[in-house]
């Protein structure tokens, strides 16, 4: 029997942004790839390093594109964006050296979770409406 998604891609979650929609799809699927294998519990100290060494990864690719999209069309809160990305990427490191310690990936999943959900929804939004608004994003994405 098939177990719900831990994180359900809902059309409000999209940007507008094709290759940034894409690139958030990627993330979710990681997060949820990693939730089902702990539910099924196939998830041991490997695994942690083995998910979260793809999400780490795979973060850092899409914060690169976003960060030198929003750069080379003036985005006026790049700094600020490009510092969140920063202490996501800390923070993941210091949930992820927790779980590993303690054999629960339980807070690293939750808190991916709702920081992924919390930022496409509301930072990476602000910064999509500023891109259609201003028109930058033709030719751009």
């Amino acid at each position: 029997m098939d177990r719900p998604l831990f994180i359900k891609w809902q059309d409000k979650n999209n940007t507008g942004i094709a290759l940034v929609d894409e690139q958030h799809r990627g993330i979710v699927s990681i997060i949820n790839s990693f939730y089902s294998l702990m539910e099924k519990g196939t998830g041991d100290r490997m695994l942690y390093s083995c998910i979260s060494d793809t999400m780490k990864n795979y973060s850092r690719i899409h914060f690169i594109t976003e960060e030198r999209y929003l750069q080379a069309m003036g985005y006026p809160n790049f700094e600020e964006h490009k510092e969140m990305h920063r202490n996501l990427a800390l923070e993941i490191e210091c949930i992820e050296h927790i779980a590993i310690q303690e054999n629960n990936a339980k807070p690293l999943l939750d808190f991916l979770k709702k920081w992924w959900l919390e930022h496409i929804n509301k930072q990476d939004m602000q910064y999509a409406r500023y891109l259609h608004e201003s028109g930058k994003i033709r030719g751009f994405f």
